[in-house]
């Protein structure tokens, strides 16, 4: 998932980076946490490509994807790789820990397939494999969040060093190669700079990251198209669309509207509502 709703501020979001032992797989930590609600909230989350948990220390929440919505009433719950944003609704007591993996990086953690989690919110069970229980119980004996991410990270470490599985050597240098260029590259060059044949990146994709890498392009093309909108410098739609690799604005808007659910007009014209609204508040990484 990605972040970008700066009403976000209201549930006192905070990030924290994981340990570099586990950099190469996680992403970062997520926390938000609200003593009540005076009525529903709802905050869009788009889709990066990448999947992670969350653990719930308070009330159940929901989470709407692609108009189907998940209650979110455990303890644990898989927060799925998707290509659509996600809803999350809270109306009552919020404390939630999240972990965010980086694309392909929850492969190496999970026995299933990464495209069983596609498009949906699950509830994550205790296993002889995924031990949450006691998890859980460590995690409530104390009330530091700093306290609390270390215990998070030792579980994870103990896993990864338990884990017989490995992501294919390129994968991970594959997709920040993807990154870079913003999603406006084509997979025969792809194929071509790695060695490797379309079949083989298909077929790695769909198990490493659960999705095919020529979604995964288009979700890392059409970020880059919001961000470029979200810094409120544009020029014209059409000359957004010409940056970001589209050849018409019409094919633009399209794909926009896919991934986000709103047409670039009416995205660009809530930001810009948005900033001139919001009181933006910066939280450090490492802060309770």
């Amino acid at each position: 998932m990605g972040y970008f709703n700066p009403n976000l501020d209201e549930v006192n979001f905070k990030l924290y980076e994981p340990n570099e032992l586990l950099k190469p797989y996680v992403h970062s930590y997520w926390i938000v946490q609200k003593k009540e609600f005076h009525q529903v909230k709802s905050y869009k989350v788009l889709s990066d490509a990448s999947m992670g948990f969350a653990i719930n220390f308070a009330s159940p929440y929901s989470s709407t994807i692609n108009k189907n919505i998940f209650t979110c009433s455990h303890k644990f719950t898989i927060d799925g790789i998707t290509k659509y944003p996600s809803y999350l609704q809270f109306d009552k007591e919020l404390y939630i820990i999240g972990v965010r993996f980086k694309t392909a990086g929850a492969y190496v953690f999970y026995e299933e397939d990464m495209d069983s989690f596609l498009d949906k919110n699950t509830h994550f069970k205790n296993s002889e494999t995924w031990p949450l229980d006691t998890l859980y119980d460590a995690l409530i004996q104390t009330n530091g969040i700093k306290e609390r991410i270390t215990i998070i990270e030792a579980f994870l470490i103990k896993k990864l060093q338990d884990s017989k599985k490995k992501n294919a050597p390129w994968t991970f240098t594959l997709i920040q190669k993807v990154i870079e260029k913003k999603g406006d590259i084509s997979l025969e060059s792809l194929c071509t700079e790695f060695n490797i044949s379309i079949r083989q990146l298909e077929r790695t994709f769909k198990k490493e990251v659960g999705m095919s890498p020529k979604i995964y392009i288009r979700i890392i093309r059409m970020r880059y198209a919001k961000e470029l909108l979200s810094k409120l410098k544009v020029e014209s739609l059409t000359t957004t669309a010409h940056e970001t690799g589209f050849f018409d604005q019409a094919h633009f808007t399209r794909e926009f509207k896919f991934f986000m659910s709103e047409t670039p007009k009416n995205y660009y014209k809530n930001k810009l509502s948005m900033v001139k609204q919001s009181n933006f508040k910066k939280f450090s990484k490492h802060s309770d």
